[in-house]
């Protein structure tokens, strides 16, 4: 058994608004390809890559629990460094909205020597609207643990409480006739982007809630070699394309994401993000979506945007 608290573990509400310089740290943290991202926030929205990272939001204002001795530590379900996320983007969320995230903890893992948790979680805006659900898979640490056998706790990976795709919010969907010309075969591609260290540091805005993505101590002293990008991040360069091309909003009404990072974004390296569509029909454009390194493939996965009113998906 890996321990800790019974499962599903409810997690302490957020109350927002969001940390004021979010936006026009997802700006920054794109450098000359932030076009998309730029035309969102002129309409006064959030961007989408900051709404995907609203699961470590929450778990990183999560209570400390007391050590011996009167330290503080971070509780056990916090995030650490993502492997996967499935989340869906129902509604935009407007800057400096008050929100509430909530969620819990649903699940925890050991797999070749080293711990995950999986937490799942929800947004609503000041109105009550649904914004964001997601469900977050996060490494815990990169140091293996020998004899650490594999081991699993909690809610399975195909339980059907996951997100989806959100048909219903579809019909208000601004970027609809941009997405009815998609065919299967397009293949939407971004410039070949540099992540610089100083960009990592900008897109943060001064916050520490996970430092091996800005400072080379922290990230030689977890095992790096150099800075990791985050997720979301490395996400951004993707959903920023696929807004430069679709319309500022395309992804904000109903869009579904399942993406895994299967390889480190370092510091000062170059990724070219890319998405391609597989199917189109009178409900929906699908993609495969995929960001390569420079020496292996970093990021995989789906994307279903729906198009016609229904119920969720």
């Amino acid at each position: 058994m890996l321990g800790g608290p019974p499962l599903p573990q409810e997690l302490t509400a957020v109350d927002g608004p969001l940390p004021a310089g979010v936006c026009e740290g997802s700006i920054l943290g794109l450098g000359p390809h932030a076009d998309g991202v730029k035309a969102l926030v002129a309409l006064g929205l959030v961007p989408p890559d900051v709404v995907t990272a609203m699961t470590l939001h929450l778990l990183a204002r999560q209570p400390r629990r007391p050590r011996s001795g009167g330290q503080k530590i971070r509780g056990a379900i916090e995030g650490g460094v993502w492997v996967r996320e499935q989340v869906t983007f129902h509604a935009p969320m407007r800057i400096d909205e008050p929100v509430r995230v909530t969620g819990e903890a649903i699940g925890r893992f050991s797999r070749k020597g080293r711990r995950y948790g999986v937490t799942r979680s929800t947004t609503v805006g000041e109105d009550g609207r649904l914004l964001v659900s997601s469900c977050t898979t996060g490494l815990l640490s990169y140091r293996r643990e020998p004899g650490l056998e594999d081991a699993y706790e909690g809610i399975a990976e195909h339980d059907d409480a996951r997100p989806g795709p959100d048909a219903s919010a579809a019909t208000h969907n601004p970027c609809l006739d941009r997405l009815a010309e998609a065919q299967p075969g397009d293949v939407i591609t971004g410039e070949r982007a540099q992540v610089t260290l100083a960009m990592m540091q900008q897109r943060d805005a001064g916050r520490d809630d996970n430092p091996i993505h800005t400072d080379p101590a922290v990230a030689k002293r977890e095992g790096l070699a150099a800075p990791i990008a985050g997720g979301s991040h490395v996400l951004s360069f993707l959903q920023a394309r696929l807004m430069q091309v679709w319309g500022p909003e395309c992804l904000l009404h109903g869009a579904h994401f399942d993406v895994r990072w299967v390889g480190q974004t370092y510091a000062d390296s170059h990724i070219v993000p890319s998405a391609r569509v597989v199917e189109v029909t009178g409900d929906q454009v699908g993609c495969e979506l995929s960001v390569e390194g420079e020496e292996r493939t970093l990021l995989r996965g789906k994307m279903i945007l729906p198009l016609a009113g229904g119920g969720p998906g």
